[in-house]
């Protein structure tokens, strides 16, 4: 499922170049947080709503957040061989 920032700039038919440019903000990144892969600094959570028209935490709603990628157990010995 695509996320508030994705759903808002699909409403407004805006591609992902133009909402970068409107926001001022590196395209690349700007997919990543619009995919759930990178989670955005708050200047740039701000730039991104404020281009888009709506308060941050419509753009971002509470408990949104990055997909984690599965990490390894961490080990719970440090035992030589």
């Amino acid at each position: 499922m695509r996320n508030a920032v994705a759903r808002l700039a699909a409403a407004r038919g805006w591609s992902d170049a133009q909402l970068a440019a409107r926001a001022g903000v590196d395209r690349a990144h700007l997919n990543q947080v619009k995919n759930g892969r990178a989670l955005p600094t708050v200047a740039t959570a701000l730039a991104i709503a404020h281009a888009l028209g709506v308060p941050v935490a419509i753009a971002f709603p509470p408990g949104a957040s990055a997909r984690r990628r599965p990490t390894r157990p961490a080990a719970t010995s440090c035992r030589r061989s």
